[in-house]
C-alpha cells in the first residue's frame, strides 16, 4: 500500500490530513516534533509516527518504502526568535525536499497560503511565498487554502481576539475573507494525490466574506453579540507595531494587520471543478465545525 508522509502531523491541519488519508485508505506516516507525546496518532498513522524537528532532526527511516506523496503542513508562526523561524520554516522545507528527492518520493505537496502573493508585506505571507519557488520539479504541488474554519490554526486566534476586545476594529475598509472548510482543504490535498496533480491548486469557497460578517459569524457561535468600530488601519498598525516593539503582547498582531490589508482574491473555480469539490460556504463552515468534538475531530459513537 503507497504511503504518504505528514509533516506537522500533530498540528491542527497536519492531524486533520492524517484523518482524510487514512479514511481514504492510504497508508499514512506521521513527522511529529515530540513523537512520545503523539501515542493518540498510532492509531491513524498506520506506518509509523516517527521523529521531525526541523531542520536536521529528521529520521531517515521515514523515506523507506513506497513512499508516493510528502504532504508537508509543518510551519511555525511561535518562534522565539527571526533565526528559529528561519531554521523550522525555510532550511527545514530545504531539507525535506533534499530528502525527499534522494528517496524519490513521487509527490511533494507543499501547503502555502493565499498570503502568500507578490504583493504581501505580513512575514508569514512572505516566507510563504519564497518557500514556494523550491517547488518546480514535475511531481510537486503547492496548495494554496483560504482562511481555513475549524477548532485551530488561525481561526481560534481570531475567536480569541473576538472574546478578549469590547469592541472589533474594522480595518482597511471591512476587507472580505476567503475561507475554506477544513474538510474541504483536506479532500483537496487527498485529490491532488490521488490524480497526480501539479502545479499550483487554490483550495477557497469562491465568494469572500466581508470582516464584518466573518467576525459576527465567529461572535455568535460564542453568543457575543459584537459591537463595530471603524479605525484607520494605518493608524492600527502603526499603535500595534509600537506596542510590540514595547514588548506589550495584544489580542491582535501587526502581522494580522498586514494579513488583512495586503489581501489579493485567487479564483478558486478551476481548480476546485478540477477537483470535483463543491466547498461549504461561510455559515455551513461554521455548521459543520459546531457538528464536531472539542477537539476538532468527530466524537466516537
Amino acid at each position: 500500500m503507497p504511503i504518504i508522509l505528514i509533516t506537522g502531523a500533530s498540528g491542527f491541519l497536519g492531524r486533520a490530513c492524517c484523518e482524510a488519508f487514512a479514511a481514504a485508505g492510504f497508508s499514512v506516516r506521521a513527522l511529529v516534533r515530540h513523537p512520545a507525546q503523539c501515542g493518540d496518532l498510532e492509531g491513524l498513522a498506520q506506518a509509523g509516527v516517527f521523529l521531525g524537528d526541523l531542520p536536521a532532526r529528521i529520521d531517515p527511516r521515514v523515506f523507506e518504502g513506497d513512499l508516493a506523496a510528502l504532504i508537508h503542513c509543518a510551519y511555525t508562526t511561535k518562534a522565539a526568535s527571526a533565526e528559529e523561524a528561519h531554521a523550522t520554516n525555510i532550511s527545514g522545507t530545504e531539507a525535506l525536499v533534499r530528502m525527499s528527492r534522494a528517496a524519490g518520493v513521487r509527490q511533494f505537496v507543499f501547503v502555502s497560503s493565499l498570503a502568500a502573493h507578490l504583493g504581501a508585506r505580513s512575514a508569514y505571507g512572505r516566507t510563504k511565498l519564497q518557500l514556494e519557488q523550491l517547488f518546480t520539479a514535475p511531481g510537486d504541488v503547492i496548495v494554496k487554502p483560504g482562511t481555513i474554519i475549524g477548532n485551530g490554526g488561525i481561526f481560534e486566534r481570531f475567536r480569541e481576539m473576538i472574546r478578549r476586545l469590547p469592541v472589533m476594529p474594522l480595518l482597511f475598509g471591512d476587507r472580505a475573507l476567503q475561507i475554506v472548510w477544513i474538510g474541504d482543504v483536506c479532500h483537496g490535498i487527498v485529490e491532488t494525490v490521488k490524480q497526480s496533480i501539479h502545479g499550483t491548486v487554490i483550495l477557497a469557497h469562491p465568494q469572500p466574506v466581508p470582516m464584518r460578517e466573518f467576525y459576527r459569524g465567529i461572535a455568535a457561535a460564542d453568543g457575543i453579540a459584537p459591537k463595530f468600530l471603524p479605525l484607520s488601519g494605518n493608524l492600527a498598525l502603526s499603535a500595534v507595531s509600537l506596542a510590540e516593539r514595547l514588548g506589550l503582547r495584544l489580542p491582535i498582531t501587526s502581522e494580522n494587520l498586514l494579513g488583512i490589508k495586503y489581501i489579493h482574491y485567487f479564483d478558486p473555480n478551476p481548480d476546485l471543478t478540477l477537483l470535483g469539490i463543491q466547498p461549504l460556504d461561510f455559515e455551513q463552515s461554521l455548521q459543520a465545525m459546531h457538528a464536531l468534538g472539542p477537539a476538532g475531530r468527530t466524537p466516537s459513537p
